[in-house]
This record gives C-alpha cells, sequence and structure tokens, in this order.
C-alpha cells in the first residue's frame, strides 16, 4: 500500500518540473545608451505620453490601430549643449515573448543603430546580428522601412524580425512627428 503512494508521488514528479526560460539580456538601457552615443556629454531623459491627436497621426502613418503606450528614452547632447540625437525604448512580442530594443536615431531623424537590449524566445536571436540589425541604419521613412522589402527576414526568426520592425517604424514615426517638431 506504502508503495502505491510513492509511485504516485514519482508519477507526478515530472509535472512540477519548469521548463527553463531562453530569456537573455544582453545589455541595460544605461549600457546602449553609453553604447550608441559615447560622443555624448550628458542625456535628458525623455517620457511621452501620446495624445490622442499624436496617436491618430501615429496610427494613420501606420495604416493600424496602435496600443496607446507611453515612449521612454533620451535626447543625446555634446558638451556644448547641441542635440547629436535620441534614443527611443520599446519592447514587442516575438512570437511568444518580449523583446526589448533601443533605437538610435541622429540629429537629423534617420536611424543610427538598432540595439537588441533582452531577447526571451527560445529561437530567432539572429535579429541580434549586427547584418540584420544593419538594415536599418540611414532609414527615417515608413516607405525605407517595409519588412520583406527594404527590411528581410531571417529564416527562423521570422515574427521576431517582423515585429521589431513594426515597432521601429512605430518609433521612427513617434520621433519624426513628436519629438522632431520639439
Amino acid at each position: 500500500m506504502q508503495h502505491r503512494w510513492l509511485f504516485a508521488a514519482l508519477a507526478l514528479t515530472p509535472a512540477a518540473i519548469v521548463l527553463p526560460v531562453h530569456a537573455v539580456v544582453y545589455m541595460s538601457a544605461e549600457q546602449a545608451r553609453a553604447a550608441l552615443f559615447p560622443q555624448a556629454a550628458r542625456f535628458d531623459e525623455i517620457a511621452i505620453e501620446l495624445t490622442p491627436a499624436q496617436q491618430q497621426v501615429l496610427d494613420q502613418a501606420l495604416g493600424v490601430a496602435t496600443k496607446p503606450r507611453r515612449v521612454q528614452g533620451w535626447t543625446a547632447r555634446d558638451g556644448a549643449g547641441k542635440l547629436i540625437g535620441q534614443i527611443l525604448l520599446d519592447e514587442v512580442i516575438g512570437k511568444y515573448e518580449l523583446i526589448s530594443y533601443a533605437v538610435a536615431f541622429g540629429a537629423d531623424g534617420a536611424i543610427q543603430a538598432v540595439e537588441v537590449l533582452a531577447y526571451r524566445e527560445s529561437h530567432g536571436q539572429e535579429i541580434r546580428l549586427p547584418a540584420w540589425r544593419k538594415q536599418f541604419v540611414g532609414k527615417k521613412t515608413l516607405d525605407e522601412l517595409r519588412f520583406g522589402e527594404q527590411i528581410k527576414s531571417i529564416s527562423g526568426a521570422t515574427l521576431s524580425c517582423r515585429h521589431v520592425t513594426e515597432g521601429v517604424q512605430r518609433l521612427a514615426t513617434i520621433q519624426r512627428t513628436v519629438l522632431a517638431p520639439r
């Protein structure tokens, strides 16, 4: 009789085992800030709550209704206080998990770099490869950021590529329509 309980307990043990999560944090937002604009003498925090009018402009530009969200990041300035660029932070869903990333915009509004800060999926880490991220450099407009055309996918990481590209499109539109006019 005692053996039955032992076997029952052993049979249920695998159900209690938790599968490992494949989260990898590559750098903090502050480390990305220093890497993206090493020449900056100071960083001023950016925190934007889109107004309904700004949200409407964003949705019209992207051609899809987006979820209102707070946009955070920094403005990078040199020693004289001159604008060097801006960094915006965001998170998107890959296939199942969040991907945290940062986009650096030059003073002219062109994308200077995209950095993956944390990747939590079990597959698709290839979006961290410099060759894939380099596709965004120099782009300013949504016409230059079309997924599958100007921005190519990576086999096995299609959803991560698509969703990060959509996030970069969103941030580029916010940078152009909200931050640049300031």
